[in-house]
């Protein structure tokens, strides 16, 4: 996943404009989590809420702004997001937000898997050896699933979701010995999402008896490195 760990903007409109102006990206996905979830379960006063890019959503009727204070929704969350009314009179002013280079984090999508501290280093899965491994030169595109399946594809995954790596082939991803080492899995494995923060790094002991260029990548919860989704 991406790494946030900078204050994270969006804008909301068509009538009433707003800034909105979250703690970070991963409060962002996981307001608008609340806010789809409670529509799922019936409660349909924000139903008009629509998430069209990581940083543009629609409302109608005008009542975003509530969401934070409604305890059906994201109540949990107030503190952690505010709303700013833009101005809409006097020439419209409009506040400009700065342009965040992220990935989205949909439910059934590809993502490249790479370091935060070595941007040139990304998992490769070596199918001979049915290993993922760290790369300089090499990279694999692997799909992240939600293991819950009422999840739609195309939802947004959020830190608290356990999720499926899976391979171009089908593939999938798991602890595959005693070592930790990340590799294919028999059955599906899931992981948190959150693990993609600091639970997975490479073995530098392993790697000294291998190809320099595929180092094995393995489990270490919570001391591990950052590794981010693109």
């Amino acid at each position: 996943m991406s790494t946030s760990t900078g204050v994270f903007y969006a804008y909301a409109k068509p009538e009433a404009r707003y800034l909105i102006t979250f703690v970070n990206r991963d409060v962002a996905d996981t307001w608008y989590r609340a806010v789809t979830d409670s529509v799922a379960r019936g409660y349909s006063r924000f139903a008009g809420i629509r998430r069209t890019s990581l940083q543009w959503y629609t409302h109608d009727p005008r009542n975003i702004h509530e969401t934070v204070n409604d305890s059906q929704v994201a109540l949990a969350l107030r503190g952690k997001v505010f709303f700013t009314l833009l101005h809409d009179r006097d020439g419209r002013i409009l506040s400009t937000i700065p342009v965040l280079n992220y990935t989205d984090h949909i439910n059934g999508n590809g993502f490249y898997i790479r370091s935060v501290s070595q941007p040139d280093t990304c998992w490769f899965y070596n199918a001979s050896e049915r290993t993922v491994v760290a790369s300089r030169h090499r990279r694999t595109r692997f799909t992240i699933t939600i293991a819950d399946q009422a999840r739609a594809l195309g939802t947004i995954i959020i830190r608290s979701d356990d999720v499926y790596i899976t391979t171009p082939s089908g593939a999938s991803v798991g602890v595959s010995n005693n070592l930790d080492q990340l590799g294919r899995s028999a059955n599906p494995f899931p992981f948190r999402f959150s693990a993609f923060l600091g639970d997975f790094q490479i073995d530098e002991a392993l790697s000294e008896s291998l190809d320099a260029d595929l180092e094995p990548i393995v489990r270490n919860p919570g001391k591990g490195e950052a590794w981010e989704l693109v």
